[in-house]
């Protein structure tokens, strides 16, 4: 591993660190004085290389400077070296798309170039198709991240931080067993020169989530698969990258393609996520009820693509149907807070009001009986065909 800000041990003839510095600066439109004066700094951390054919990996991190709501940005790099000259690519650029196609496997295995594909971290690297028959809409439409919150299934920790960072894409947690466990699925990669911190995981459906500040985190080689609720590390306050932190927490935030995402709208562990009108503010819901920053939040597993979540603006039970509109009988009831498989929908029945706005929308259910999409959370989004 090597640390642009301390003296490169880079591969080969040396230029890595600087060609990756550059790629930096590029993708992110600073100037390197910009970046020093700030107190931030670069690290170029390789993981593997074939010194032979000329081609590395690892991961490029700018620092965050030690003060309150500054956080690091970082990449997975791929880079190759051609008559002297390193060509360096950033995940999410063309670059990097280019060269993962003809990277050796012992750089970037297949399991990575897939995973990259589908994050849209591959430039203009087509992505997986979907099979044939795949009914629903994919991640990049939709706010629903198919994610579980990062601790155990069951337990309730403390919201203490909500949407915040860079485009409010983080919120804090912290309680519970302090076991900070996968989201989802996925490849791992541990981000700073130091091997502690920060882990970020890759996932197939196109989000990427972050973990920082951790303890005693894992530090596995970079790219490893990773099972949804696999450890990572415990809630701490390492800040290895960088920043500020008081109180053993986890910083978790989420990327879609290269982008940091706010979590405003979206859900996880089957909340959904709200800003407040400053940073740290907010709160989160699940169905009806309301978890304010300072509150508990119960980790109920993922929602799903073709999920929705019943909220019904206040409470209570919602009306099924036998068709879609209140002209057809109730044929049964469904909780607040309920999940709920979508199977179609079907616009022009009865139009109701809920907590975003006013529809004529019925989305039909696995059951086969109807509800008004009016209390039905699934993303912001239709989901499946029109029936």
């Amino acid at each position: 591993m090597t640390s642009a800000s301390a003296q490169a041990t880079a591969p080969a003839d040396g230029q890595l660190d600087g060609a990756v510095v550059e790629a930096m600066l590029a993708v992110t439109g600073q100037a390197r004085a910009n970046v020093i004066s700030d107190g931030r700094s670069f690290q170029v951390n390789v993981s593997r290389e074939d010194a032979k054919a000329g081609w590395s990996t690892g991961t490029a991190v700018i620092t965050a400077p030690d003060r309150e709501g500054s956080y690091p940005d970082g990449w997975v790099f791929v880079a190759q070296r051609d008559k002297g000259r390193w060509s360096v690519g950033l995940d999410g650029t063309d670059e990097f798309g280019r060269l993962a196609q003809i990277a050796p496997e012992g750089v970037l295995s297949a399991q990575e170039r897939e995973v990259f594909a589908a994050a849209g971290r591959m430039g203009r690297f087509p992505a997986k198709p979907q099979a044939d028959g795949d009914v629903g809409i994919t991640a990049t439409a939709s706010y629903t991240t198919e994610l579980r919150l990062p601790f155990a299934i069951g337990q309730s920790w403390r919201l203490t931080g909500g949407p915040h960072g860079t485009s409010r894409s983080a919120i804090d947690l912290a309680g519970g067993d302090g076991r900070v466990l996968a989201a989802g699925n996925g490849n791992v990669y541990v981000m700073c020169s130091s091997r502690r911190g920060w882990l970020r995981v890759y996932h197939p459906n196109g989000y990427t989530s972050d973990y920082y500040h951790l303890y005693n985190n894992i530090a596995p080689a970079n790219g490893t698969g990773v099972a949804e609720g696999a450890f990572l590390g415990n809630i701490g306050n390492d800040v290895s990258c960088g920043g500020l932190s008081t109180g053993p927490h986890v910083h978790w935030s989420i990327l879609k393609g290269n982008t940091k995402v706010p979590w405003h709208l979206r859900s996880a562990g089957k909340w959904v996520f709200f800003n407040g009108v400053n940073e740290y503010e907010g709160y989160a819901l699940h169905g009806s009820t309301r978890v304010n920053v300072g509150g508990y939040v119960y980790n109920y597993g993922k929602l799903m693509q073709n999920q929705g979540l019943i909220d019904t603006f206040g409470g209570g039970n919602l009306n099924r149907r036998s068709g879609p509109g209140t002209n057809y009988a109730i044929v049964g009831t469904v909780p607040d807070g309920a999940t709920v498989n979508l199977v179609c929908w079907r616009s022009g029945g009865t139009s109701h009001t809920g907590r975003y706005g006013a529809t004529s929308v019925w989305d039909k259910l696995s059951d086969g009986t109807w509800v008004s999409d009016a209390f039905v959370y699934s993303g912001m989004v239709l989901v499946g065909p029109s029936c």
